[in-house]
């Protein structure tokens, strides 16, 4: 049974993201915008929708048209390649990923087509290229950015968040919303040092359902004469409380601030 439920499963995800992709190239080339999006960006909340009860996904997020309105940063946590998918069922929000993901057939081919800004982390050079990109980038659909800068073990905290990300808001005056993801259980979702497929395979075939929390902190607009590395400091002691409020207790929604 475990080998038919995860093998219809992905086999219906893998005809969803071609059907997708082909969608996305299709339409990429016309200059239509939807609540700011461009049109070709609007096929991936749909599809990611669909994915959801696919693969019995319960998703709880509450206040998330603060999300389809914000003009700015997401900062969340990353514990996931799930956390994608749940950030883009809500809105066609975009990210900056490693580089790359920008070669990888179809998911590539589909990030590159919905303005992803792509950064080699080890290269000083494409950081700053990065950086560059999304100081000009418009920020709204909002950008999400993930500030630990990668998946890492292991997930009982929250890792050091990389200042960049909120150097970049700080300068540009962009307003962050922080975010935190809880799953239950984690360790079906949680992308360890192993092959992609093999994560997937552990979280396509699990017939239990899997429950995914979204926790959205108080919006923060940087001053002018914030200090980044502050900021990035102050967010994580908040998301981290919240993270591991979450966690022990079992909430269904914390609100905090920073």
């Amino acid at each position: 049974m475990k080998l038919i439920r995860g093998t219809l499963r992905l086999t219906s995800f893998i005809l969803l993201l071609m059907l997708t992709t082909l969608l996305v190239l299709l339409t990429a080339w016309i200059p239509v915008r939807i609540k700011g999006a461009r049109l070709s960006a609007w096929f991936l909340p749909t599809v990611c929708r669909l994915l959801l009860p696919l693969f019995n996904v319960e998703f709880t997020v509450r206040e998330a048209d603060r999300i389809t309105r914000h003009d700015g940063f997401i900062f969340p946590n990353h514990l996931s390649f799930l956390d994608i998918i749940l950030l883009l069922s809500i809105f066609p929000v975009r990210f900056l990923a490693k580089s790359e993901i920008a070669y990888w057939p179809f998911v590539g081919w589909i990030a590159r087509a919905v303005d992803t800004v792509f950064v080699k982390r080890e290269d000083k050079e494409s950081r700053e290229k990065a950086r560059d990109a999304l100081a000009q980038l418009h920020t709204f659909p909002a950008v999400a950015i993930f500030p630990e800068g990668g998946i890492f073990q292991p997930p009982a905290e929250i890792k050091p968040f990389r200042y960049g990300a909120f150097e970049i808001a700080q300068q540009g005056g962009h307003s962050f919303i922080p975010a935190v993801f809880i799953y239950e259980p984690l360790d079906i979702v949680f992308w360890r040092d192993e092959p992609l497929l093999t994560a997937v395979w552990r979280f396509a075939s699990r017939p239990e359902p899997i429950k995914a929390r979204l926790f959205l902190l108080r919006t923060v607009q940087p001053n002018p004469d914030d200090d980044p590395r502050q900021l990035a400091l102050e967010t994580h002691g908040a998301m981290t409380a919240v993270y591991k409020h979450s966690n022990n207790r079992g909430d269904d929604v914390v609100q905090s601030g920073i």
